[in-house]
């Protein structure tokens, strides 16, 4: 399904199988696939709606699985409707220990129904408390937070340099510079930025992520790209296969994800392209300028001169490519003991 914390359960769950000697289960929506068993993993994809009426499906097949605990990831695209707000406290009558991740700041009544039934609170962004509504705060007063980063979501492309070389000559001149943005199609991803840049320079853009028919905002945009006449030296090409995806981002000259509010340290769009060693440029209200570590740049948020004079200095420039998998066998082993310590209790 496509959802950067659906792909965070993928990882995290393959994780702790590889890890511990544990049974991972995934209970989830219905579009995801059929029951399956994958990597150990047993998929169960049971959910038809995110109704209330649900509730009772859930509540029937937690009680068949029996685990020792619950773990919920919120927010994702999947979850449609009010239903896993009381989720928590779904587990709580079934006397099941309840775990959290927060992906996101929750906000409103949603936080303090979560709160209810919960033992402990993941977040993967380290200043998280401070982003939620005081109420919220309240709530949790009595719940154990624990930070636990996230890593990259993508595999690692290893690739020559004539395998780059060939997927680069496909879409762009020796000219040119080829650009790159993978995520969703939101205003908060500051893709307006992309297209200025794209009409100021020679560069060439390939965009992996979907267009709707449907949604305004991306019908928007897709005029700009006609009105702004950048439309032959754009590329879209939808949602891709996550290895294939890691391809096309250790081929390009620069993976630029200009988001309009900057980014946080916890993004992992960001760690996902770092990862694959290419030149990444993003936008921060916190640092500013090059990284050489990482090979990334941080410009200031809608700053699409400081952007363009990172893409000339730095695009092209490739270090060695970073395998995430020590990260999460961490990140698997951080969870693993906070399920010990809910079954001891």
């Amino acid at each position: 399904m496509k959802c950067g914390v659906g792909a965070y359960t993928q990882r995290l769950a393959v994780a702790l199988t590889e890890y511990g000697d544990m049974q991972v289960t995934v209970l989830t929506d219905v579009r995801a696939s059929e029951a399956v068993t994958v990597n150990g993993i047993e998929v169960l994809s049971i959910v038809r709606g995110w109704g209330m009426i649900e509730l009772f499906r859930i509540a029937r097949y937690i009680k068949q699985l029996n685990p020792d605990v619950v773990h919920i990831q919120y927010p994702t695209q999947g979850y449609s409707g009010r239903m896993p707000r009381f989720l928590p406290l779904l587990m709580r009558l079934l006397a099941k220990p309840c775990v959290q991740t927060w992906h996101e700041p929750v906000l409103g009544w949603s936080g303090v129904l979560l709160a209810i039934g919960l033992r402990v609170l993941v977040t993967v962004r380290e200043d998280f408390m401070g982003s939620i509504p005081k109420l919220t705060q309240k709530a949790l007063k009595r719940t154990k937070l624990i930070w636990i980063p996230a890593a990259s979501l993508l595999p690692t492309a290893k690739l020559s340099d004539e395998q780059r070389l060939k997927f680069r000559q496909s879409y762009a001149s020796e000219n040119d510079v080829l650009l790159t943005y993978y995520g969703f199609v939101a205003p908060l991803k500051g893709i307006e930025a992309l297209f200025e840049i794209v009409a100021k320079t020679n560069a060439r853009l390939l965009m992996a992520c979907d267009f709707l028919s449907d949604d305004d905002y991306h019908r928007s945009l897709l005029d700009n790209i006609a009105i702004m006449g950048i439309a032959s030296r754009i590329t879209i090409m939808g949602f891709l296969p996550e290895d294939q995806l890691a391809s096309i981002l250790a081929s390009s000259d620069a993976v630029v994800l200009p988001f309009r509010d900057g980014a946080g340290a916890w993004n992992t769009s960001i760690d996902g392209a770092v990862a694959q060693g290419v030149f990444v440029l993003s936008t921060s209200v916190i640092v500013n300028g090059y990284n050489n570590e990482r090979n990334i740049y941080f410009a200031k948020p809608g700053n699409v001169d400081e952007m363009i004079a990172a893409i000339q200095k730095y695009a092209g420039q490739h270090i060695a490519c970073k395998q995430p998998i020590l990260e999460w066998r961490n990140i698997a082993e951080q969870h693993l003991n906070v399920y010990k310590q809910l079954v001891l209790i």
